[in-house]
């Protein structure tokens, strides 16, 4: 056997050897088979090989991937046969003739005539026609999966091509004969056949050029199954190989055997290809081959099968996934996935039965208990639950074989069995033990509860045997709203019980809707009731507060007042609407007054917003938002006319000076209390400025304004006289700027 190292890389798409498209070589190829011949050669060309016998020698070849992977084609088109080379071809030509008499063994039994003979142990496989005689590590069907015969020939080309003798290197061509030369159909003749169809495969950049048929797969026809081998092993992969079924060109299924020694040798008829314990299983059952018997050859996996197999009139092969075969009485197989607890003196189990001589639900016993202990329970039930990926795994014995069930136990820590019960009289199957802590039926008590406006305190104690990190379970109306430490020290119970520990109490509040409602306290899993129940009425209804005003402000009305949900103590919302605009306002500020009327619900439910909108009459409305029981409220309406229109003003005095005019003034747009732009001309030149400065007089005269309205600027003017206008500038509303005055200085 010719040794190779290959590493393992990642192989980028880059690195792939790339298709011409379309291809004009007139050739064809499997789609799968070509994806794989790609990806191996991408990988192996990106690799250093490694001599075995020279471990410290390492190759940098050059080779492509692109002519590693045209190299790994060439050879199928001989070997396999075809325009379409198929992954499933079994060899047709080990016959005796020419003194090859010890090819007489890959007949069953031996004998090349008789009623078995089609029962024949094809020693050469797949694409590249791996035979037994080379000792590969392959069974058939690994010879027909293109992935892994594409790695294996990848591997045997590239290290014949990097290690060729000096004497095969003096061309390309030569040393790709080399490289070729395990395959008889490149090598025998002396012809060109071979570097011709290399040559048609390689663009001169570096492309492949062939067509692919995406009919054809990487295992050809090739079915995978699950099968049991009695005395060997159970569940295990094997593969169903049905020359009938196979993709591609079938061009080596021609022809008839005539028993004659120089004749083409038989087509095999369809068998299982099982590897276990190193050997391959090649069997033939009788459903398929119409014998009266069932055949089984064995054979070490690397070794030649002209002189190691092993025929038996018989078969140990269950195919579970269709159930033919040898499946009598064979004892059950299954899963344990796991064990829970699942509440006081209870644990779940889950996992899935099959006995394959019963496509029916099977009865599965779990045992709960100590070892060597008495009082282990024992639990009777039925795999009968819906496992959709069992059933794909065993296509034969459908779906419904899962188990996912809660089982009595004692508490604390115990170890639960699994068996898988055989219905035929075979032997129950321990699926395993798993240890899990169990707890006990919890104890406690509710010691208080009060009720405030939306929320409620709770206090008492619990504990659970077996569970010293259980939590106080609260729920209201069916539903768990907090899981409380036990935190508070309680000596009463300490002393009662005193494996419950020094800290079994707990306290806390909990928000709770208006209304009554029932509170409940439990612990470990137990029912919500487990360890009693209050019923409790907590205030209720629809917001109420005031609307306390409603003003207008420049572009703006300010509303303010209170509201009150009496479902909760916390601040809540008022939305505002003016028109058919809403604003929501958050109704959080203090209000002593309101605290002091309302003590229940603190002070914190006033509101105070300015909320900006255009001149004119407007309505506003305030609604309390409502929280819990009730409805939203309404809290007041006003009728509000907010001011708006064109600026107004004052040009005081323009006063010429040694370095211009300097004007003064001051400027309001009724639609903004902020400071407005005013613009001076000197004769035709403009220049402009805001109206920022402090006027006390002005804020006085129009307090909705403040101070922030005077002007006073000096700007540049000629030494000629010349006239002087002042323009105050609309800035929020819809009026016009206006003219507050002109002089001539």
């Amino acid at each position: 056997m010719m040794g190779f190292v290959v590493g393992a890389v990642v192989v980028s798409a880059g690195c792939m050897p790339e298709l011409l498209m379309p291809a004009t070589s007139g050739r064809n190829f499997g789609q799968g088979p070509l994806d794989a011949i790609r990806e191996a050669a991408a990988r192996t060309a990106e690799t250093k090989l490694a001599d075995t016998e020279q471990p410290d020698l390492n190759y940098n070849c050059g080779l492509s991937s692109t002519h590693l992977a045209a190299m790994m084609i060439v050879p199928t088109y001989f070997e396999a046969g075809g325009s379409l080379p198929s992954p499933m071809t079994l060899s047709r030509w080990d016959n005796t003739s020419g003194g090859r008499t010890s090819n007489a063994n890959l007949f069953a039994f031996s004998r090349t005539t008789g009623p078995y003979v089609n029962a024949f142990f094809s020693p050469g496989i797949g694409l590249w026609q791996f035979d037994s005689a080379g000792r590969w590590d392959m069974t058939a069907a690994d010879a027909i999966n293109a992935t892994t015969a594409a790695n294996q020939a990848a591997a045997t080309i590239a290290y014949r091509w990097c290690n060729a003798p000096s004497s095969k290197r003096v061309t390309p061509q030569a040393r790709r004969m080399y490289a070729w030369g395990p395959w008889y159909g490149c090598t025998l003749g002396g012809t060109t056949k071979c570097e011709d169809t290399f040559n048609q495969l390689v663009t001169s950049d570096g492309k492949l050029n062939t067509s692919f048929d995406p009919a054809v797969t990487r295992t050809g026809g090739m079915q995978q199954r699950v099968c049991n081998l009695r005395g060997i092993g159970e569940g295990l992969t094997c593969f169903f190989i049905n020359p009938a079924l196979a993709e591609g060109s079938r061009g080596w299924q021609g022809g008839t055997y005539d028993g004659s020694s120089s004749s083409i040798t038989p087509l095999p008829k369809p068998f299982y290809s099982v590897r276990a314990n190193g050997n391959e299983y090649r069997v033939w059952l009788k459903e398929d081959t119409g014998y009266d018997i069932d055949i089984t050859a064995l054979k070490p996996v690397t070794a030649n099968a002209r002189d190691s197999l092993t025929w038996t009139a018989s078969t140990v092969l269950c195919d579970t996934s269709t159930r033919r075969g040898f499946c009598g009485n064979v004892d059950p197989i299954g899963s344990y996935d796991g064990v829970w607890p699942a509440g006081p003196n209870q644990v779940r189990v889950a996992g899935w039965a099959i006995d394959f001589d019963t496509t029916n639900p099977i009865d599965v016993h779990v045992y709960a208990g100590i070892p060597g202990a008495p009082g282990t329970i024992g639990t009777p039930i039925v795999a009968n639950g819906s496992r959709p990926d069992v059933g794909a795994a065993y296509p034969g014995s459908g779906n419904n074989h899962g188990f996912d069930v809660v089982v009595p136990s004692a508490a604390g820590a115990q170890q639960v069995c699994v068996f898988g019960i055989n219905v035929s009289g075979g032997n129950n199957v321990l699926f395993g033990c798993r240890w899990v802590n169990v707890t006990g039926p919890p104890i406690g008590a509710i010691d208080l509860v009060a009720t405030s406006p939306g929320s409620v305190s709770i206090a008492g104690w619990v504990a659970v045997p077996g569970a010293a990190t259980a939590t106080a379970d609260i729920s209201v109306d069916g539903v768990v709203v907090a899981n409380a430490a036990r935190t508070v020290a309680r000596s009463d119970v300490a002393g009662a019980f005193p494996w419950a520990g020094s800290s079994a109490g707990f306290a806390l509040q909990i928000p709770v809707v208006g209304g009554t409602r029932v509170v409940c306290l439990s612990a470990g899993g137990a029912a919500l009731n487990a360890l009693g129940c209050r019923t409790v009425t907590l205030p209720t209804g629809s917001p109420f507060g005031s609307l306390d005003f409603a003003v207008a402000r420049p572009g703006a009305i300010n509303v303010a007042g209170w509201v009150i949900d009496p479902d909760i103590a916390g601040a809540t919302d008022v939305h505002v609407w003016i028109g058919s605009s809403g604003t929501s306002v958050r109704a959080n500020l203090s209000r002593a007054d309101i605290g002091t009327a309302f003590p229940a619900y603190g002070s914190s439910h006033g509101f105070n917003a300015t909320i900006p909108v255009a001149a004119g009459l407007r309505t506003v409305c305030v609604y309390g938002f409502n929280q819990g029981g009730g409805a939203n409220s309404l809290l007041g309406c006003r009728q509000v006319n907010v001011p708006g229109g064109s600026p107004f003003g004052s040009l005081d005095s323009v006063v010429r000076g040694s370095n211009g005019v300097t004007v003064s003034g001051w400027g309001i747009d009724p639609d903004t209390a902020g400071s407005i732009p005013i613009h001076v001309y000197v004769g035709s030149e403009g220049t402009a400025i805001l109206a920022d400065l402090q006027r006390p007089d002005v804020g006085a005269a129009f307090p909705l304004y403040g101070n922030a309205h005077g002007f006073g600027a000096t700007v540049a003017a000629p030494q000629t006289p010349v006239k002087v206008c002042v323009y105050s500038i609309e800035a929020a509303g819809s009026g016009t700027n206006q003219l507050l005055g002109c002089r001539t200085v």
